[in-house]
């Protein structure tokens, strides 16, 4: 997923919360969309933008940044269409305020989201800081592209993003 700008740098102040310092996600579920895969870490690429799964049909999750039940906002990005049709986060647009987002890890431990907004933005002008940047609640924003695609720059029109907070 090419961004126009690079991502901003976690904040090295933040401090994990005792309860999330070994959780490792490795599955992400949406019940309302029907949606249950598999997560792997991504990094941040030499231009300073976020990587994403080489996989279509899985999640990859943004690493090293904001842990998920950190405070802070951890990323997990998907792709959203393939030359052959949908890929694994083609459905995201159907997401509406109050649905769960679940993440466990190897022992089934689980963290659950709640939708606070689904948006999307031009690619250009898509807010990187608050995707990305800090935040006083522990969030986790989900983002793949959305709208038109165009073949000339092989990059899709906009970003959606789900913005979510921990239910707690």
């Amino acid at each position: 997923m090419k961004q126009s700008k690079a991502v901003p740098s976690p904040n090295s102040q933040i401090k994990p919360e005792m309860n999330t310092i070994c959780f490792i996600p490795n599955r992400l579920q949406i019940p309302s969309i029907g949606l249950n895969t598999a997560i792997e870490t991504v990094g941040i690429t030499v231009e300073g933008n976020m990587n994403v799964p080489k996989s279509f049909d899985k999640v990859g999750i943004l690493t090293p940044w904001t842990k998920p039940g950190e405070k802070g906002n951890a990323v997990i990005a998907g792709h959203f269409d393939h030359y052959t049709g949908p890929a694994i986060f083609y459905h995201l647009k159907k997401l509406k305020h109050g649905d769960h987002v679940i993440i466990s890890d190897s022992n089934d431990h689980q963290l659950i989201y709640v939708v606070k907004e689904v948006t999307a933005f031009k690619t250009k002008e898509a807010p990187l800081e608050r995707i990305f940047g800090e935040s006083g609640t522990s969030n986790l924003n989900l983002i793949t592209c959305s709208g038109k695609f165009n073949k000339k720059t092989q990059e899709h029109a906009k970003r959606l993003v789900v913005f979510t907070e921990l239910n707690q």
